[in-house]
């Protein structure tokens, strides 16, 4: 792989031809060394000479041995960039054996398993150079595959992580939702992961997290434009149909709540028939780009909601709440409840209007979809 100061992947070598067992696995610069050069060497000498670019070695990966009923061979791994920091694009003609591809895009390609390290070694190197925080997403794990990020992120806070650890997973086999749901997700679909927060908050206050989170996630999709809003009490909506879930669950010792783990799924790419009239997807993104972004704006609401709980935000939760204003039926602990939205109290309480009052709910959903 030859990537470029800013962590994009100028290109991805294909393996050895005339094999039909490596044909389609992936190697990248250093794979050949000549006598007494070193990977880095290596990498830059192959580079100069199949494209004809001048590069810089950036740092070097552990070797990947592949072992084939054929022969063996050993990859060095090297992180390459252009040098003067340019981003050029080189002509390739006859090099057919060279594939362009963006690090959001690496999931397309059947690496080998024992390429994984370095696929994560290079996502989360693309991910911290685009990341604009001091704290959330700094210690972060990406992970090929996990039964729930939120699963692995509450054993990470159980371990001593930092507030701010990230666990994202490619690909998620038994997430959970609110009210028992699942929640699985397909590779390159979904942008799935949990944060971990450790908020100085009484229980009343910190239940309002999955809100500030349904706003971070909204404002990062309203900057790319698409018209996100926030569904009480932790959905986010383009138009009438789902595009985001957030699932909040709490560390707890014997002295109280040590950590909140914030688990967000966001529909990146497609969603099946089936569910096309309640969900939608955002028609593929670079969702590392886009973690960066959510992450950043989960931070920038998360410090005024510390110190000033949901009243602090409630500028964005008004302008946010899709259903204020709109006659809704409500699913409380039991029956529903029809009338009509008033918006958000600062406990996290839907104002509905029925009958001859308001009625506050703190517990329920709006039923969006029969």
């Amino acid at each position: 792989m030859i990537v470029d100061v800013r962590g994009a992947v100028l290109c991805v070598r294909r393996g050895a031809k005339g094999f039909p067992s490596t044909a389609e696995k992936w190697e990248f610069p250093g794979g050949k060394l000549e006598p007494g050069e070193t990977a880095s060497q290596a990498a830059v000498r192959e580079v100069r000479e199949e494209l004809g670019l001048d590069v810089e070695a950036l740092a070097e990966t552990p070797p990947v041995r592949h072992v084939y009923p054929e022969f063996s061979i050993t990859l060095h791994g090297v992180l390459c960039a252009p040098l003067g920091g340019g981003s050029p694009t080189p002509t390739l003609r006859e090099h057919t054996d060279f594939a362009w591809t963006l690090p959001d895009q690496l999931w397309r390609h059947d690496f080998a398993a024992a390429d994984t390290a370095l696929l994560i070694q290079l996502r989360e190197r693309f991910f911290g150079s685009r990341l604009r925080t001091q704290t959330f997403g700094r210690a972060a794990r990406f992970l090929p595959e996990s039964a729930s990020t939120n699963t692995d992120a509450l054993a990470w806070a159980e371990a001593g992580a930092p507030e701010g650890a990230l666990v994202v997973a490619e690909r998620q086999t038994a997430g959970r939702g609110r009210l028992g749901r699942t929640w699985e997700t397909a590779p390159g679909q979904c942008l799935t992961f949990s944060l971990l927060a450790r908020p100085k908050a009484p229980p009343e206050v910190a239940a309002t997290l999955p809100l500030v989170a349904g706003l971070a996630v909204a404002e990062a999709l309203r900057a790319r434009g698409f018209e996100a809003g926030l569904k009480w009490p932790n959905d986010v909506l383009i138009g009438e149909r789902k595009v985001c879930g957030i699932l909040c669950e709490a560390q707890t010792s014997a002295r109280g709540i040590e950590g909140i783990v914030v688990g967000i799924g966001v529909n990146t790419g497609t969603v099946p028939g089936a569910l096309a009239h309640r969900a939608v997807g955002l028609g593929g993104v670079d969702r590392l780009c886009l973690l960066a972004e959510i992450c950043a704006a989960f931070e920038a609401l998360y410090a005024r909601w510390a110190t000033g709980g949901l009243r602090a935000l409630r500028a964005e939760l008004d302008a946010l709440d899709c259903k204020r204003g709109k006659t809704i039926r409500v699913r409380p602990a039991a029956g529903e409840i029809a009338g009509l939205a008033l918006g958000i109290r600062d406990d996290g309480a839907l104002l509905l209007q029925h009958g001859d009052g308001i009625e506050p709910i703190l517990c329920g959903e709006i039923a969006q979809w029969d």
